[in-house]
C-alpha cells in the first residue's frame, strides 16, 4: 500500500488555510471600481429623472445654444459637432494616460497564453494548466490595472459628456419641427426610435464621437511613435559617430 500523504491545503487543526491578504494593487483596482460604479449609477439617475435631466438641459442650453445650436436651424450639423467634441475630449487624454508599451507586452503575453493553454489542454498537462491558469489571475489584474490608468482621466470627462448628452436631450426635443433632412432621405423624424432600439439623433451622435475618437487615436498614435522613433534613431546615430 502506498503512504497517503497529507493535504498541504489544510493546516495542522484540520482547517483550510485563510485566503491570502489582498495586496495594494488589488485594494486600488476595487476601489476603482468601487467609485466608477457609483459614477455610473449617478449618471443613470440623472438621465432617467426628468426632474433632473430637464433643469440641467436648459442650463446647458445657454452654453450651447449659441454656440453649436445655431438657433435650431442646422440639427444634424449641431449632432456632428457634439460627436466629434466628445470624440476629441475622451481619445486625446485616453491615449497619453495609456501605457502602450506595457499594453502591446500584455497582448503579446495574451496570445502567447491563449496557445500555451490550447496545447497543455491538447496534451492533458494538468501539472502545467494548473501553472498557467495562476498567470492567468495574474495578466487578468494587470490588464484591469491598465484599464484603470486608462479611465480615472476620464471619470473626470465624464461630467461634461454627460452635460452634452442632457442637452442634446433637451435640445432635440425642443426643436420646433420633427422632420429633418438627411442626407440620404429629404424627410426623416429625427426622435424616432425604430431604429435599433435607440432614437436617431443618438445614434448620429454616437456614431460620430465613436469615428472622429478611433481616427484621432491612430493620428496621434502614428504622431507620436513617429516622433519617438526618431528620437531613438538619432540618438542611435549620434552614439554611432561618437564612436
Amino acid at each position: 500500500m502506498t503512504e497517503q500523504k497529507p493535504l498541504a491545503a489544510r493546516s495542522a487543526g484540520g482547517r483550510r488555510p485563510p485566503p491570502p491578504p489582498i495586496s495594494d494593487a488589488q485594494k486600488k483596482l476595487i476601489r476603482f471600481q468601487m467609485i466608477y460604479l457609483m459614477i455610473s449609477f449617478a449618471m443613470l439617475i440623472v438621465i432617467s429623472e426628468p426632474a433632473i435631466r430637464l433643469p440641467l438641459g436648459n442650463a446647458a442650453n445657454a452654453i450651447f445654444g449659441p454656440t453649436i445650436g445655431f438657433h435650431y436651424q442646422f440639427p444634424l450639423l449641431t449632432l456632428i459637432l457634439s460627436g466629434i467634441i466628445i470624440g476629441l475630449v475622451t481619445s486625446i487624454p485616453r491615449y497619453f494616460f495609456t501605457d502602450w508599451l506595457r499594453y502591446g507586452r500584455t497582448q503579446a503575453r495574451s496570445r502567447a497564453y491563449s496557445q500555451a493553454i490550447r496545447e497543455a489542454y491538447k496534451t492533458q498537462q494538468r501539472d502545467r494548466i494548473q501553472k498557467l491558469n495562476k498567470m492567468r489571475m495574474e495578466m487578468t489584474m494587470e490588464q484591469q490595472q491598465i484599464q484603470m490608468q486608462t479611465m480615472k482621466p476620464l471619470m473626470v470627462l465624464t461630467i461634461l459628456t454627460l452635460f452634452i448628452f442632457i442637452w442634446l436631450d433637451v435640445f432635440i426635443y425642443s426643436l420646433p419641427y420633427g422632420v429633418v433632412s438627411f442626407p440620404w432621405a429629404p424627410h426623416v423624424i429625427i426622435s424616432d426610435s425604430t431604429f435599433i432600439f435607440f432614437p436617431l439623433w443618438i445614434v448620429v451622435y454616437f456614431l460620430a464621437s465613436l469615428v472622429i475618437g478611433y481616427f484621432a487615436t491612430m493620428i496621434i498614435k502614428y504622431l507620436d511613435f513617429t516622433y519617438k522613433l526618431r528620437k531613438i534613431e538619432e540618438k542611435e546615430q549620434g552614439s554611432g559617430q561618437w564612436n
